[in-house]
């Protein structure tokens, strides 16, 4: 695993917990089994966790948030899967449950029997950066996502006002409204501010 990866994803994530190793291995894993390396500008990442394994996969593979490439669908699994948009095949690497035997730390952590101290995380955590290859289930999948970008063009929303791009407004009798002021947000105001 190459040191400048690992570094970014504990300074992206805050320490060296064992999903961000795990993500890390499963990354690895991934890109190796696909032929592909970091930053390729066809790659989607998709974690199956909305934990550490989501930014490590982004350290890791160079798909991020920003990018419009790396998403979560959060099913509470430790898997990760790393695709090409214009082929739509991927790696889906899933952790066996054979890997909750590798010793007790491990259990612990798996099955969220207590919470790890620090050192612990950092004793798990460089353990499952080596972990072998037959504790994965690695699978060849199809993706069926694309990268979430919008290029619409910039509109204004009829209520508040705001840029937008066209293709996340929400229509209603050719007007143009963003999803918040149709009450599909996900905050609440709780005062108005004046201009």
């Amino acid at each position: 695993m190459d040191e400048k990866i690992i570094k970014l994803a504990i300074d992206l994530h805050g320490h060296l917990a064992p999903g961000i190793a795990l993500g890390l291995r499963m990354s690895e894993l991934s890109l190796s089994h696909m032929g592909i390396s970091k930053g390729n500008k066809y790659l989607i990442g998709i974690s199956e966790t909305a934990r550490c394994l989501a930014d490590a996969m982004q350290a890791a593979t160079g798909c991020t948030l920003g990018h419009g490439n790396a998403f979560v669908e959060n099913y509470g699994k430790l898997a990760i899967t790393i695709g090409d948009i214009k082929t739509k095949k991927g790696v889906r690497v899933a952790l066996k449950d054979e890997a909750n035997n590798l010793s007790p730390l491990m259990n612990k952590w798996m099955m969220r029997l207590g919470k790890l101290t620090h050192e612990e995380e950092n004793e798990l955590g460089n353990q499952l950066l080596k972990l072998e290859d037959k504790y994965f289930l690695i699978q060849n999948v199809e993706i069926n996502r694309n990268q979430d970008f919008d290029n619409s063009k910039i509109v204004r929303c009829q209520k508040c006002n705001e840029s937008i791009p066209r293709g996340l407004g929400v229509i209603k009798e050719d007007i143009t409204y963003c999803k918040a002021c149709k009450g599909e947000t996900y905050y609440a105001l709780l005062e108005t501010q004046k201009a």
